[in-house]
Order: structure tokens, then C-alpha cells, then sequence
């Protein structure tokens, strides 16, 4: 049984792509992604490809699915890792394909990036993506309660709806320290690659780009 491909690209550069995921792509019939996840693999797509937005996403997903089913070799390209704030929830959500039913290969994540570049060991951390809409009271909540606890968080803001900027006033409201230690790292493995130490209080006054994520310590340190 031909199984759809679901892989992740990892978190921007072309040297963050595994060599397994540009095989699959290059054996792909049809691939479909988001364009800036298309123009890492110009060189590696020989079948069909498809551009993946916000408005063809139920389209597009019910098209790769019924192309699987056909016996086609379809693979959808998932930034970062597809399992984490990446696109195999979306896909399984669709309820047109089971777990069993896709191949997950793993990529680079954002968050393990930004661990990475903050020397910063995340097997005890707490992670929390605010992407694609997962807001809610229950995870603002949450999100307080392992701060208290002590326990570091590394997040991925959404810019449009709980930014850095709001992550700040909302914890900064809820009681926390002003001058609790925040890491934004912004378009990581890019030339414009930047890393940012401050606090809740600097993080309201600063600007932040949408490809960004934030780490919050529990235990303030000097910025």
C-alpha cells in the first residue's frame, strides 16, 4: 500500500534539509508545500508540484490523499518538524486518512534550533505552540502553572494572535516578574537569523518577526 509522505524541511535553511527528505522529494509524483518550502527543493522536484495555502489547504490535502489512494507518490512538505506545530495534525484532522495510512519522516524543528543555538539542554523544558489557532484560556493557564513551578518554557508565538508582545503583557499581568528572562530567536538558520535576551518588560517595548520563538525562564537572570 502506497502511503503518503508527510516530511519535515526543517527550520529555514536548505542546509537544515536531510538527505532522506530530498530523496523522497526527488521520487515524489507530486509534491505540495507552501512556496518558500517549494524553493528549497528547486533542484530535487521531478513530478508535479503544488502551491499549499491558507485557502486551497482543504483542497489541496483531500487532493494528495485521494492521488495516495490511486497509488500516487505524493509527498507534503511540513516546515520544521510535522509532528510539532507542523502539518501531520492538519492532515490527520481531515479525517480522510489514518495514522497508519502516512509515512512521517522527522525534521529540524524551530525549537530544537533555538535550543541549540541557546546551549540551552530542553529534555525538562515545557513546550506550547500558539500556531494555527490553539488559543485558549486552558493554555494560557497552563502555561502559568509551569512557569510557577519553576520549569522553563520554550514557545512558538503566533503574530497575529498572542505575539511575544501579548505573551508579555499577559504574563506580566498574571503576577510574574517584569524582569523574567525572555530569548527570542527570529528566522533561525537564515541570514537574518537574530537572537534577542531581554525581559517580559523589554519584550513590550520590541519588535519581532513572525518566524520567531521565545523562551522564558523561570528564574530571572541579568539582562
Amino acid at each position: 500500500m502506497v502511503k503518503l509522505d508527510i516530511v519535515g524541511i526543517g527550520p529555514g535553511s536548505v542546509e537544515y534539509v536531510t538527505p532522506i527528505v530530498r530523496k523522497i522529494v526527488s521520487e515524489a509524483q507530486i509534491v505540495i508545500g507552501a512556496q518558500r518550502c517549494l524553493n528549497l527543493f528547486s533542484q530535487d522536484i521531478h513530478g508535479e508540484s503544488y502551491t499549499l495555502t491558507a485557502k486551497n489547504l482543504k483542497e489541496l490535502l483531500k487532493f494528495a490523499v485521494e492521488s495516495t489512494k490511486e497509488g500516487k507518490q505524493v509527498t507534503i512538505l511540513s516546515t520544521g518538524d510535522p509532528g510539532f506545530s507542523g502539518l501531520l495534525k492538519t492532515v490527520l484532522n481531515t479525517n480522510l486518512i489514518s495514522a497508519s495510512e502516512v509515512n512521517v519522516v522527522p525534521g529540524i524543528s524551530a525549537i530544537q534550533t533555538c535550543a541549540a543555538k541557546l546551549g540551552l539542554s530542553w529534555d525538562e523544558a515545557c513546550l506550547f505552540t500558539f500556531h494555527q489557532g490553539s488559543i485558549d484560556i486552558a493554555k494560557k493557564i497552563e502555561l502559568t502553572t509551569y512557569l510557577k513551578m519553576g520549569r522553563n518554557i520554550i514557545l512558538l508565538p503566533d503574530a497575529k494572535t498572542f505575539s511575544p508582545k501579548e505573551i508579555a503583557t499577559y504574563l506580566i499581568e498574571s503576577g510574574f516578574n517584569p524582569n523574567m528572562s525572555v530569548f527570542i530567536c527570529e528566522n533561525l538558520t537564515l541570514n537574518d537569523e537574530r537572537v534577542t535576551k531581554s525581559s517580559l518588560e523589554g519584550v513590550l517595548v520590541a519588535d519581532f518577526g513572525a518566524l520567531c520563538v521565545m523562551v522564558i525562564k523561570a528564574k530571572c537572570e541579568d539582562v
